[in-house]
């Protein structure tokens, strides 16, 4: 059976170094799940359960981590060269449905994506796509996609534009959270290629491209600030995601919710915990630990004794030193990263 989704997951993570220095970056973890696991669990809820998986920087555990899914997924590694949005899509094309969902690997959102396959239908013949829109936020600079009364996208980031039926919104951005069906790709070029910039933009001059407005969760994971505001986000709650965090810890206290059982973790009787918090199941917490409140610490990671961790995040099997003090930090694979202006 072919794919009703396609995750892209071959990035090379630049903008989120050093975080991506030993790992892609859909698998940097949010609250002890690799961010690609929330993608994996929208797709589950509106049920789709097969998808295409693109890599190609660190291949292999993009590989290693499609094994343990409970989803079907066919990963598709684009070598010697990264493909890009549109060149991905066309090398998986046989292995996609004729109508299928692009989710990105390193997005938080709850965008409607039945709804986005279903606004297909309004375009019986031909290429055709369907965008979901976003309002741009006070601070925010991404290009401008605006869609007119009609349902339809009528310029594209100044790429395209095309004559507009009443009303047009030009407040909105691209989510990068689409659907298209398979005529759409006879568009774009072979090799390396942009779907917005080959396909999109044709498709755009002839109003072949609807648009939904997405108001909901919607998180741009793409530097070291936001990841860690992330995790704080989704650890209290601020952040509906379609996992539930509590439900995946060792122990785990957030507002009025509990997750796990202390039992769960090696807890030292001296040390104290401040909620909210998320620790992985065999996590170690040294003696006279002050831990909290805004701490997520992954499974195996140890805590050494004496050590005060505040809004920070620690990865599965790292390590935080005997006395050490941290506040807006992550303990990552390849070290210590520290944002002192990201807590109060």
């Amino acid at each position: 059976m072919s794919a009703k989704a396609f995750l892209l997951a071959a990035g090379f993570g630049t903008r989120l170094r050093p975080l991506t220095e030993q790992r892609p970056k859909p698998l940097v973890p949010l609250c002890g799940q690799p961010l690609a696991n929330y993608a994996l669990a929208l797709l589950e809820r509106h049920g789709i359960r097969k998808a295409v998986v693109n890599a190609h920087y660190l291949p292999e555990k993009i590989e290693e981590w499609a094994e343990t899914q409970s989803l079907e997924l066919d990963v598709f590694i684009e070598n010697p060269n990264i493909l890009g949005t549109g060149g991905g899509l066309k090398n998986a094309v046989q292995a996609l449905d004729k109508q299928f969902v692009v989710v990105n690997g390193d997005i938080l959102s709850n965008v409607d994506l039945t709804r986005l396959l279903a606004g297909l239908k309004n375009f019986p013949d031909g290429p055709a796509a369907m965008m979901a829109l976003r309002k741009q936020q006070a601070g925010e600079s991404y290009g401008i996609v605006a869609s007119d009364a009609g349902g339809c996208v009528v310029d594209l980031v100044g790429l395209a534009q095309c004559q507009a039926t009443g009303f047009v919104d030009r407040s909105t951005h691209f989510t990068g959270i689409h659907a298209l069906n398979q005529d759409a790709l006879q568009l774009v070029p072979d090799g390396e290629a942009c779907i917005v910039r080959t396909a999109y933009t044709q498709m755009t001059q002839k109003r072949q491209i609807g648009a939904i407005s997405h108001q909901g969760l919607w998180v741009d994971i793409g530097t070291p600030e936001r990841y860690l505001a992330a995790n704080m986000g989704v650890l209290s709650g601020q952040l509906k995601t379609a996992i539930d965090p509590l439900e995946t810890a060792g122990w785990a206290l957030s507002g009025q919710r509990e997750g796990g059982w202390a039992s769960q973790i090696q807890l030292h009787p001296s040390a104290r915990l401040s909620a909210p918090f998320w620790i992985g199941e065999g996590a170690e917490i040294g003696a006279n630990v002050e831990l909290g409140p805004g701490c997520i610490v992954g499974q195996g990671a140890r805590i050494g004794a004496g050590a005060k961790v505040r809004n920070s995040v620690v990865w599965e099997h790292c390590v935080v030193e005997n006395d050490a003090c941290l506040e807006g930090a992550i303990v990552h694979d390849a070290g210590v990263l520290r944002f002192p202006n990201t807590s109060q």
